[in-house]
């Protein structure tokens, strides 16, 4: 990675593997609350941002959308399955806990009650039984990318 703009792999790398770890610890906290209690206070000084952390997660999921062939081709250069499953991992894993925990504030910044809105809210609430799942997910594939962004993966 020594050959990569820093802009480039922060970007690439860095941001994105952030955002995957605090929403998976978001998504965790029941889980690692109740393995070590101690842990509950420091994970109450996240969650007010919880909502904002997952609209970030959508809004990057949605920006890689648009520019994801860039970041599939980088992907490939350093090892073709590992980080291109890194990277899908992110975007599913992103788009879903960006979702389960940006939905409740889009739902505030959306005026009106809406058919749609109460769809939403409801696919919402059948997806949380698998949200520690998902935070599992976004905690790994945090740790890979930074892993590959710090070039101790090829």
């Amino acid at each position: 990675m020594s050959g990569m703009p820093f802009s480039y792999t922060l970007r690439l790398f860095y941001i994105p593997a952030i955002l995957m770890i605090l929403g998976g610890l978001l998504a965790t906290s029941g889980l690692i609350v109740a393995k070590k209690p101690d842990a509950k206070e420091a994970l109450a000084k996240l969650t007010p941002y919880q909502g904002i952390i997952g609209v970030a997660l959508l809004g990057y999921c949605a920006y890689y959308w648009i520019t994801w062939l860039e970041m599939f081709k980088g992907a490939i250069k350093f090892s073709p399955i590992l980080p291109s499953l890194t990277f899908l991992g992110w975007f599913i894993g992103g788009l879903l806990l960006g979702f389960l925990l940006g939905m409740p504030q889009i739902a505030k910044w959306i005026p009106g009650e809406s058919d749609a809105e109460q769809k939403v809210m409801e696919l919402q609430k059948k997806l949380m039984p698998f949200q520690t799942i998902f935070g599992i997910i976004g905690l790994v594939d945090g740790l890979l990318l930074i892993l590959y962004g710090a070039g101790i993966l090829k």
